[in-house]
């Protein structure tokens, strides 16, 4: 179940883990391989590789999000959070600093892990329409 509140309802999100928080001085791969490890896997989850080629951001995996682009430091935690099993999901504005093209792989992404689990994103993202109640 997808459920999309606008961004001013933030506060109203269900509590549930949202988006990693970044280590920005740790190479993005490690950071998902850490992620699967804590969460009892040994590498991360197929999900992940996928993800990885639909934004097109392989090149990522082995730098540091300190120097990266806003739009880059999203992506990545986006990376972190899908490399461990996901059981449900609270996000806020998790498009922000995207492209047009990546946005719109991030709303996918999120609608297809909504389908066996709950996901409930507060944004103002237009890719979120559909899905709003």
């Amino acid at each position: 179940m997808l459920e999309v509140l606008p961004l001013s309802q933030a506060d109203q999100l269900p509590p549930r883990p949202g988006l990693a928080t970044l280590d920005p001085d740790i190479p993005l791969a490690e950071q998902m391989t850490n992620a699967a490890r804590s969460a009892g896997r040994t590498q991360p989850e197929l999900l992940a590789d996928i993800a990885i080629d639909a934004f097109e951001c392989e090149s990522l995996l082995d730098r540091v999000p300190r120097p990266m682009s806003r739009g880059e430091r999203q992506i990545c935690s986006i990376l972190i959070t899908i490399s461990a099993p996901v059981i449900a999901l609270s996000l806020v504005d998790p498009t922000a600093g995207l492209d047009g093209r990546r946005r719109q792989v991030a709303v996918d992404l999120f609608a297809d892990l909504a389908s066996d689990r709950p996901v409930a994103v507060a944004s103002d993202d237009v890719g979120f329409a559909p899905y709003r109640r």
